[in-house]
């Protein structure tokens, strides 16, 4: 049951020439030995359901199998006598497998099955010949986000994987045009151009991970590079088993791109509306003949003005290398780099009045076009794999997270008087470095205990971070923006002229341990119960002349489900889950608050290639999050903290999902989304958090001969209303709460594929919708405008 990133072969590559695809048989590819993914029937079948985009031309059934197996990440067996001198016709369109196979092998005599991604080949009628097997291109399925090894459809939650080709049609510009893919996923803005922050099921500050590593507030980058993505999983929920503290909605996992097997190679040019320029390449495959070690690079520039009235445009510099070595049989080790480098714009957002409007042309600017801030973000590490034997693997992984953001001297919008429609800004400077070192091992394998297949993981992780930052500011240094007439002449005062007594400073070391385990039982060959546990120990340590607080704590989180099959395609599933959250909320004391906890529970459906076409997941949830801080009634002026908090207010999200993917015929492809999610604060909603979201992307492959190459589509994205003020005396002003509209944006693309190279055009909001994209923090700061009407051109090149 269980995958891993490597596994090992020793079969001779003599036996093998005529397919040529003897790659690496000392470091071959993912999964457990080749006898345990077929017998195993835990595992469904998920390889043989994707489709992929496939051009063959007619020649040599030996040469079209290769590539084949090479493009759908497949491994073939097959006796060599079989295919010699077959000829195989062209073949193309959007694909799975199995459709493929059918037309390579049309009029061929052979036959095949097909299991778990591996292709066995034999002679039509009683004459055949033993099968050798031959390794091709066969990647894991298997989630990273769920730690273990099994497949998404194999465990009782719901887990969306948006994967890199669809990413690539639909090509969002952020993060956050990836999520709109799922259910229930709602943006909540930059935070200041600081980091990304979403909604998951109704809760704010969902975690976002980078392979499977969550680095420290603000200690990432905004707008992670989606170049550098092989997918984005969305795992739904309370889950603090897997990966420590978080909010109860769920998480959000990036997968970067690893070294592949073959050869590869493409550079891309990128343009747009607002002046985008972005070349990139992304270029990889073995080293040296004995193909032990392989290699991937990705890198890119891009220069972006943008759509909002800065004066000078956005400029990224990203570099990403990694390199895989088989160091034995049994041992293989992955070194990764990543390097960001962003001096972007200084953007505050815009306003909304109290009617939930914008208050102004989406293109104006709150602080000063000139303002800037820089981001940078390196990141080291190594995945070590080793297996102990044919079902138990050792897992070690390390990363050396460098971050940070430096804010020009700026003028702070601050807040807008709605009765003159005035902004106050104020004089500030900040920057922020984040060092963190992360270490995380587990060890899995499959078990009999009392005569029951088990699935065991167990491991650890360890956190060390150092935080440090700077903020100065001062009241009395103010400037009036007149909204309906902005006057920018007046330039902010350098940073040496901000009195940094009126600022803030704070610098921590923070320690977090957490030991897990968990267990996924076959109880029978259609019921299993998968159980888990986690105990966490955070130390926080201000460092001297910190205005921060010391804190310890300890929890503990505990995971349960049932599923149980109802047809090859078709099972149900039940869960409970829980999760716990670090406050750094203090009380009138000046004592840090207990931690926030949430659980949840999930009931659903989930189909898995049903009639090889149809895959989805359908679910109900009910989650509660407790010890949510809120403004303490009982506090007095001559309290040590006059504003303290008490850890008393709950929230709670109910409601339904819907995540679909299907291949309706060959080349016709559809994801659809319908989230729902009734969220109460203390009788409000939840500040964000939409009650209803959809959205659905489809795309069509020609495969006729004067359109071959021709691939065309588009999707609709839906966002509700969102409560953006539940405040009766916020701003001065005497209303319960504020609203924001919800907002329909409509996508086109179309692609052109002739031999090696690919045109596509994307038009994004091609109705111009003007829409409040994110409002969660009052009138005049983080809100933000959606972007208008753009178009990305872009012309691919792949080479090997």
């Amino acid at each position: 049951m269980f995958s891993v990133p490597f596994q090992f072969a020793s079969r001779p590559c003599a036996r093998l020439p005529v397919l040529g695809l003897c790659i690496g048989m000392a470091l071959s590819v993912v999964g457990p030995s080749l006898a345990q993914q077929t017998g195993n029937s835990a595992h469904k079948n998920v390889a043989s359901q994707r489709t992929s985009p496939i051009d063959l031309p007619a020649g040599d059934l030996a040469d079209s199998l290769n590539a084949l197996a090479r493009q759908m990440g497949l491994m073939l067996s097959v006796d060599a006598r079989l295919v010699a001198g077959k000829s195989a016709p062209a073949v193309a369109g959007d694909l799975s497998p199995r459709e493929a196979l059918d037309r390579l092998l049309a009029g061929s005599g052979l036959t095949y099955s097909l299991a778990d991604a591996v292709v066995t080949l034999r002679q039509s009628g009683p004459a055949q010949l033993g099968p050798i097997e031959v390794l091709g291109e066969y990647r894991n399925n298997a989630s990273s986000i769920l730690r273990n090894g099994l497949e998404p459809e194999e465990m009782p939650r719901s887990v969306q994987v948006i994967p890199k080709d669809l990413i690539e049609e639909v090509k969002p510009e952020a993060l956050e045009g990836v999520l709109a893919l799922t259910s229930n996923a709602a943006f909540l803005g930059d935070n200041d151009g600081r980091e990304n922050t979403f909604t998951l099921r109704g809760f704010q500050e969902t975690p976002v991970l980078r392979d499977g590593f969550r680095v420290e507030t603000f200690g990432g980058v905004a707008d992670p590079e989606l170049y550098n993505l092989d997918s984005v999983e969305v795992l739904k929920g309370p889950d603090s088993i897997l990966f420590g503290e978080a909010n109860p909605g769920g998480l959000i996992n990036m997968r970067a791109k690893r070294p592949l097997k073959h050869d590869h190679g493409e550079v891309v040019l990128d343009y747009g509306t607002d002046g985008m320029v972005s070349p990139k390449v992304d270029v990889g495959g073995a080293l040296g003949n004995g193909h032990k070690a392989r290699y991937r690079i990705v890198g890119l520039y891009k220069r972006d003005q943008a759509w909002r009235d800065y004066d000078d445009p956005n400029k990224r510099t990203f570099f990403a290398p990694s390199l895989e070595w088989a160091i034995t049989e049994d041992t293989a080790v992955t070194l990764i780099g990543e390097y960001t480098d962003d001096d972007y714009q200084a953007d505050f957002g815009t306003a909304i009045d109290l009617d939930g409007d914008l208050t102004a042309p989406i293109e104006q600017v709150s602080n000063h076009p000139q303002d800037r801030i820089e981001r940078h973000q390196y990141t080291f590490g190594a995945d070590l794999v080793h297996s102990l034997s044919d079902d138990w693997h050792v897992n070690a992984r390390v990363r050396r997270f460098d971050g940070g953001y430096e804010y020009s001297a700026l003028w702070l919008p601050f807040e807008l008087d709605l009765a003159t429609n005035s902004y106050l800004r104020v004089a500030a400077q900040q920057e922020q470095r984040n060092k963190e070192t992360a270490l995380q091992i587990s060890i899995a394998g499959d078990t009999e205990i009392a005569g029951l297949t088990n699935h065991l993981v167990v491991g650890g992780d360890y956190r060390q971070s150092e935080t440090e930052n700077s903020t100065r500011f001062d009241p009395s240094m103010a400037s009036f923006l007149d909204w309906d007439n902005p006057d920018y002449s007046q330039l902010p005062p350098p940073a040496s002229a901000i009195p940094s007594a009126e600022g803030f400073y704070s610098s921590d070391d923070i320690d977090r341990l957490g030991l897990f385990a968990q267990n996924h039982t076959n109880l029978t060959d259609k019921l299993t119960v998968s159980v888990g546990f986690r105990h966490d120990k955070i130390d926080r340590t201000p460092r001297p002349g910190s205005a921060s607080t010391a804190q310890d704590l300890s929890a503990n989180s505990a995971q349960a489900g049932v599923a149980y099959e109802l047809s090859d395609s078709l099972s149900v599933f039940a869960s409970y889950s829980e999760s716990f959250n670090p406050s750094f909320d203090l009380d009138k004391n000046n004592n840090v608050l207990d931690p926030e906890e949430g659980e949840g529970y999930e009931v659903g459906i989930k189909g898995f290639g049903i009639a090889d076409r149809v895959t989805f997941t359908a679910a109900y949830f009910d989650i509660t999050k407790e010890n949510v801080a809120v403004t303490d009634p009982s506090t007095a002026p001559t309290d040590p903290n006059p504003f303290g908090s008490i850890a008393a207010a709950k929230q709670t999200s109910r409601g339904f999902e819907l995540d679909v993917e299907a291949n309706l015929t060959p080349g016709w492809k559809l994801y659809g989304a319908l989230g729902y999610a009734d969220t109460n604060d203390s009788g409000e909603r939840i500040v964000g958090a939409p009650k209803y979201t959809g959205s659905l992307w489809t795309s069509y492959r020609f495969n006729t001969a004067n359109l071959r190459g021709l691939t065309v589509g588009g999707g609709v994205q839906y966002v509700g209303n969102r409560l953006a003020i539940a405040d009766p005396n916020f701003d001065g002003n005497n209303s319960d709460r504020v609203f924001v509209d919800g907002y329909t944006l409509v996508n086109l693309f179309a692609r052109y594929q002739v031999d090696d190279w690919t045109m596509q055009l994307n038009l994004n909001n091609v109705t111009d919708e003007r829409y409040v994209h994110a409002a969660w923090n009052g009138l005049s700061r983080s809100v933000h405008a959606g972007a208008p009407f753009e178009a990305i051109a872009s012309v691919r090149y792949r080479f090997k």
